[in-house]
Order: structure tokens, then sequence, then C-alpha cells
């Protein structure tokens, strides 16, 4: 029973990760770098791939406020997840 129980719980954990964005809640901007290593200011199109993959199905929302952050070599979606 214990186990049946335990299995179930974890099933349900892991279809709620599956859904949404590890990273960063809806509407908060998205951040991201290279796997941990900074992209630089040329890698937009290589960052933009990155913030897709990171929100999932529906992509990020990219709009004319995205820009290199040259402090910490991210990319910065204002607009978050789509």
């Amino acid at each position: 029973m214990r186990m049946a129980l335990a299995l179930s719980v974890t099933v349900a954990q892991a279809a709620c990760v599956a859904t949404a964005p590890a990273s960063s809640p809806p509407g908060a901007p998205v951040r991201v770098t290279n796997n941990g290593q900074p992209f630089q200011m040329w890698d937009g199109a290589a960052a933009r791939k990155v913030a897709d993959a990171q929100c999932g199905q529906r992509g990020v929302r990219s709009t004319i406020y995205d820009r290199y952050d040259r402090a910490t070599g991210a990319w910065v979606y204002p607009g978050g997840c789509a």
C-alpha cells in the first residue's frame, strides 16, 4: 500500500514539473546563460533557442525590450514565457 501511494505521489509530481517552466514563474523575466557560462552579445539566436527550450512548448515571449546583460553574460527576456 505504501509503495503504491509513494509511486502515485511521484508520478503526480513529475507531471507537474513537466508542464511548468522550471526556472521562472509565469510573467517573470526569463534570464538564460550558456549552461552556466556567459553568452556573448552576438549569441542572440542561440540564447533565444535556449530560452524557448526553458519555457517549454509555447516558448519565450520576445519583445523589443529583450536585452543582453553585459555584467552577467545573460540574455534577458522581460516578457517571460508565453
